[in-house]
């Protein structure tokens, strides 16, 4: 593929990370705002994060097997439509149920289609610059954080939240249609007609390593962000119709971390700048558990959002050349489970820490999880050699 026209595929994925993540991002704004209108009671707000990464678990593992029958680009663009629906339905009910389960409904969609995005990435960047690319396309994803949490919380304060929910259709539309403008639909590779889950892609030790990795990675890092939201208004640190202004400028950060270090680890190795990274991510949380004044917070918050940001691209990098090509879908599905599952797991996890001790509980679990991911990477994952990379059918 020309370098131009793969460039404007990757945008055009990257737009799609964009609209799928302000799904998962938005709620974390709102849940300050959300609890009378929904008749929240404690421990509800849980249950809403859980629904969409159980959604979104399911929907990612159905990406490989649908993937590999009706084309990745076509499963893209269905879960993009689903997405829709599905978004635009948040602006018909005010009912917790019927709520909770349009979140599933959503990340369903969300699964299958971020799966089947990251496979078109690493299916349209050639192993020495999917760092860059992988970088870019996460880069869209965090940017719903600078644009999707303010935006949420001045559409709340004015009293209409349900509004961004119709934002993130329209946005979703307009990746859908990019995607079948930019992204082109690959025919069919040997290997490509398989049937089931794809679970033969866990025979590879360094896959489930990297797997777990991932799971532990996301969960904590962005279930750790949804819950930041409420614990900072309650403390009274930042009140939520104040934090706008943090989340432009934490988001910011992470966006530029991914966009501009994804670059780096290609030069470097993906598996060294992972590894150094997990170990600024340790530091960051165990410095934020202790509970510093809000000038040094901030600081190691604004760090921790950069390196969790730049991490996450050369790790799906790093896991996408661990198989050849015709796995890629299959791949990417079992690590948007995965991913989901961390965030499930984690909110499960933190909901009887936070209860026993407070916020700090919270980071103390999530310092253990991406500890947990270093030593997963650190000695069970090994980068693919040059020879082991199926680029040239890229």
């Amino acid at each position: 593929m020309p370098r131009a026209q793969e460039r404007l595929a990757i945008a055009a994925l990257a737009l799609a990370a964009f609209a799928l993540n302000l799904n998962t991002n938005v709620l974390g704004a709102l849940l300050p705002f959300v609890q009378v209108d929904l008749a929240l009671v404690a421990g509800d707000d849980k249950y809403l994060i859980a629904a969409v990464a159980l959604g979104s678990a399911l929907g990612a593992l159905g990406a490989g097997p649908l993937s590999d029958r009706y084309g990745r680009r076509a499963m893209l663009v269905a879960g993009l439509l689903v997405f829709v629906v599905a978004s635009l339905g948040h602006l018909l009910t005010s009912a917790f149920w019927p709520f909770c389960m349009l979140r599933a409904l959503s990340g369903i969609a969300v699964g299958l289609a971020y799966a089947s995005a990251s496979a078109l990435v690493a299916e349209v960047a050639p192993y020495g610059r999917r760092g860059a690319a992988m970088g870019w396309f996460t880069a869209g994803m965090f940017l719903a954080i600078p644009v999707g949490m303010p935006l949420s919380v001045w559409l709340a304060t004015a009293g209409v939240w349900p509004a961004i929910f119709g934002v993130q259709a329209a946005v979703g539309a307009l990746g859908c249609w990019w995607a079948l403008r930019a992204v082109p639909a690959r025919p069919a590779a040997p290997g490509d007609t398989r049937r089931g889950f794809g679970f033969d892609v866990l025979a590879h030790g360094s896959v489930r390593a990297g797997l777990f990795a991932t799971m532990l990675h996301v969960g904590s890092f962005f279930t750790t962000v949804q819950l930041a939201t409420t614990w900072l208004d309650e403390t009274g640190r930042v009140p939520k119709e104040d934090q706008m202004l943090l989340w432009v400028g934490l988001g910011a950060t992470s966006v530029l971390g991914s966009a501009l270090l994804g670059r780096f680890s290609d030069r470097i190795g993906k598996r060294n700048y992972v590894l150094a990274s997990s170990v600024v991510l340790v530091l960051c949380f165990g410095m934020l558990a202790r509970e510093p004044g809000p000038m040094v917070m901030l600081l190691v918050g604004a760090l921790l959002a950069l390196t969790a940001a730049s991490r996450t691209g050369p790790l799906q990098a790093l896991l996408s050349g661990l198989v050849p090509i015709h796995q890629l879908g299959s791949l990417m599905g079992l690590r948007g489970c995965a991913m989901q599952v961390g965030v499930f797991a984690f909110a499960v996890s933190a909901a009887p820490l936070s209860a026993e001790l407070g916020f700090q509980g919270v980071l103390m679990l999530a310092g253990a999880w991406q500890l947990l991911s270093y030593l997963s990477i650190r000695f069970w994952v090994k980068e693919a050699r040059p020879a082991m990379r199926v680029d040239s059918a890229v």
